[in-house]
């Protein structure tokens, strides 16, 4: 049997960098031969490890994720655009807004089929409407002419695009991302992974993973702990990542009497050992497509409160499997942290309702199944159409 050429194409950080070694680890080797082109930074990390994988290949390119760069996105576009042709791929998969478009642009006229997955788009909630009008044209045009199905995370993602009048409805499948259970599984020494984070074995400990930028709100999470440990002063709180807010996330946890307890511990590589030892994760998230982090909270057995935005509240039923606050809103976070921390079984609750919730709605197997099924109708589609 031929296998199914295929390129798969994103920046190699956060979300979708693990959403990457996903595909890397659970698409089926027998039926699709893959290829990956590692974006932005961290591109060289990760295409060294995807090359780890027995019958995987994987280059790494330069990306200026963050701005518009008419010389390097232009090379960039070049490069894509050879490696596509030379290399006779049945499809292209991208990944992210930016790289997504570009891919699109490099494919024109090749005669390929191009997946696009934006793992939310670039006109989210906090862009100003001029900027989402500039963007959602951009992806209008890219989504009639250059696009042969949108994957989303989420149905939020599907609402979006329709409210700015991106694709249509044919073209769109929303697949949740999944994750493996197993990985979650395995039992973690709460006494050591706490004396590692310099914590005493019986404090509690309130945590957030992600990118300290203005996405996930850390100065919202900063405010919430300050609440929350005027209340239950043994509490102890902690983020896991980097980035451009990290500074002024510190002072402002100095400023608040919280330097001592508000733990700041960069990129961490454990993510499901830390869960493990977390009373309560936070999410103050301000926009998301469908954030990992929540899934795995609840397979890690960790009651969540996140912000109620598109994404989150596809993962999280409000009073059901966690809480969901508006956003920008420290006090009701801390509010339904107290009441978490001081309510057990109303946590207990919460944990085995996420375990039900995971196991039903977003396994692995089910998001590897879905996209393989899309990629055989998008190949099969192109070969009827060639006949």
């Amino acid at each position: 049997m031929t296998r199914i050429k295929v390129l798969e194409i994103g920046k190699s950080t956060a979300g979708i960098g693990t959403y990457l070694r996903w595909l890397a680890q659970g698409l089926d080797l027998q039926r699709f031969q893959l290829t990956f082109a590692c974006l932005s930074e961290n591109g060289m990390e990760l295409a060294d490890e995807l090359r780890s994988i027995e019958g995987v290949s994987a280059i790494a390119w330069p990306m200026k994720r963050f701005k518009v760069d008419l010389v390097s996105d232009l090379t960039l576009t070049l490069r894509i655009a050879r490696l596509i042709r030379a290399e006779k791929f049945d499809l292209v998969h991208a990944h992210g807004s930016k790289s997504g478009f570009l891919v699109r642009l490099a494919a024109m006229g090749s005669g390929v089929p191009v997946v696009y997955s934006p793992h939310c788009f670039s006109f989210h909630a906090g862009v100003n409407r001029a900027t989402s009008n500039i963007l959602a044209a951009l992806e209008r045009f890219a989504a009639k002419y250059l696009t042969a199905k949108i994957i989303t995370v989420s149905n939020g993602e599907q609402a979006l695009a329709s409210r700015f009048r991106v694709g249509n409805a044919k073209l769109f499948v929303t697949i949740h991302s999944g994750i493996d259970l197993l990985r979650y599984e395995s039992p973690v020494d709460k006494s050591v992974q706490k004396s590692k984070l310099g914590l005493d074995e019986n404090s509690l400990l309130i945590g957030a993973v992600g990118r300290l930028g203005e996405q996930k709100s850390p100065l919202d999470f900063v405010r919430m702990a300050a609440l929350v440990h005027a209340k239950n002063p043994q509490t102890n709180f902690v983020w896991a990542g980097s980035g451009p807010l990290e500074g002024e996330a510190r002072k402002l946890s100095e400023e608040l009497g919280l330097a001592d307890v508000c733990h700041f511990i960069g990129e961490y590589k454990d993510v499901p050992a830390l869960l493990r030892v977390m009373d309560c994760l936070v999410l103050p998230s301000l926009w998301e497509g469908l954030p990992i982090v929540l899934l795995e909270a609840m397979a890690s057995g960790v009651p969540i409160v996140a912000t109620n935005i598109p994404g989150n509240n596809e993962a999280v039923s409000s009073g059901k499997n966690g809480w969901l606050v508006p956003p920008h809103d420290p006090f009701a976070l801390a509010d339904k942290v107290i009441s978490l921390l001081n309510d057990s079984v109303q946590s207990s609750t919460f944990v085995a309702a996420g375990l039900v919730r995971i196991r039903e709605e977003f396994t692995r197997t089910q998001m590897i199944t879905a996209i393989q099924n899309i990629y055989q109708e998008v190949v099969d589609e192109k070969m009827h159409k060639k006949k």
